[in-house]
C-alpha cells in the first residue's frame, strides 16, 4: 500500500495495487509469423482492470465506488511481437520487456502507476516460465506466450481527503457576503469556507469537514464528491 499524502494524524490518502495472474499458455507461432509475414516471437496479454475509491473512518470501510476498465474478452487481448529473443532470456530483461509491454496498455495509462507501483504489476511468477521458453530448444522454432492478468486499484481516504479536493472560499474584502452556510446556517464570511468541486456549492470549512465525517454528498444537493474529486485524489 503506497501513501500519497498526510495529514497531521495520519494518511488521508492511500493507493494500492494488486496484480493476480490468471493463467498462462505456449502456443504456435503466429500464422502470419509462418508464412514469413512477421515475428516468429510474440507475447499475447489480456488485462482486466478495475479501480475502487473507499471512504473511510476511524478505520472503518463505510463506502466503496467501483470503475471496471477491462474485461476479459477476445477483444481486450494484444499481441506484442519479440523481434528479438535475448529480450526474453533473462529475468532481469524479461521483466523489463514485460513492464514495457504493459505500459502501452490504456487501461494502465489511466491508472497513472508511481515507479515504485510497475513492479507489483509485472507477473513475476510467469517471468520463469517465459524465461524457460526463450531459452528452450524448440525456441528457434517461434511461439506466442499468451497470458491474463487482473488489476485492481485501491484509493482509500477519509474526510480530511475531502476537503483537500475543495476549493477554497474567496475571501469577500467589501463585507458585502449575504450567502449562509446550509449546514449552521451562519454567514459564510464569518470564518473559512470552501465550495465543492462536484457543484460548487459552499460551506464553512468546519461545518463540511464534520459532515464528511458521516457522508460524502453534499448537503444540499446530495452529489457525491468523490465523483468529481477522483482525478484530484489519483494525483495527490
Amino acid at each position: 500500500m503506497a501513501t500519497s499524502n498526510h495529514a497531521a494524524d495520519g494518511p488521508v490518502v492511500k493507493r494500492g495495487l494488486e496484480a493476480t495472474t490468471i493463467c498462462f499458455s505456449e502456443e504456435p507461432a503466429l500464422a502470419e509469423a509462418d508464412s514469413g509475414g512477421g515475428h516468429r516471437f510474440a507475447l499475447r496479454v489480456t488485462c482486466s482492470v478495475t479501480r475502487s475509491l473507499e471512504f473511510r473512518k476511524s478505520g472503518q470501510r463505510l463506502n466503496v465506488l467501483r470503475q471496471e476498465y477491462t474485461g476479459f474478452g477476445r477483444d481486450s487481448a494484444i499481441t506484442f511481437p519479440v523481434g528479438d529473443l535475448s529480450a526474453l532470456q533473462s529475468d532481469t530483461a524479461c521483466r523489463g520487456a514485460l513492464r514495457g509491454m504493459l505500459a502501452e496498455l490504456p487501461q494502465f495509462r489511466s491508472l497513472h502507476l508511481d515507479e515504485d507501483e510497475w513492479d507489483a504489476v509485472v507477473p513475476a511468477d510467469i517471468v520463469p516460465q517465459i524465461v524457460r521458453v526463450a531459452r528452450g530448444d524448440d525456441a528457434k522454432d517461434g511461439f506466442t506466450f499468451c497470458f491474463a492478468m487482473k488489476v485492481h486499484r485501491r484509493i482509500i481516504h477519509g474526510e480530511e481527503a475531502l476537503l483537500m479536493a475543495c476549493k477554497e472560499r474567496a475571501v469577500d474584502l467589501d463585507g458585502a457576503e449575504t450567502d449562509d452556510c446550509a449546514i449552521c446556517l451562519g454567514g459564510l464570511g464569518a470564518e473559512p469556507a470552501v465550495e465543492l468541486p462536484t457543484c460548487e456549492h459552499a460551506f464553512h470549512r468546519r461545518c463540511i469537514s464534520t459532515w464528511f465525517s458521516k457522508t460524502t454528498t453534499c448537503p444540499m444537493c446530495r452529489g457525491d464528491v468523490r465523483l468529481c474529486a477522483l482525478r484530484k485524489f489519483l494525483n495527490l
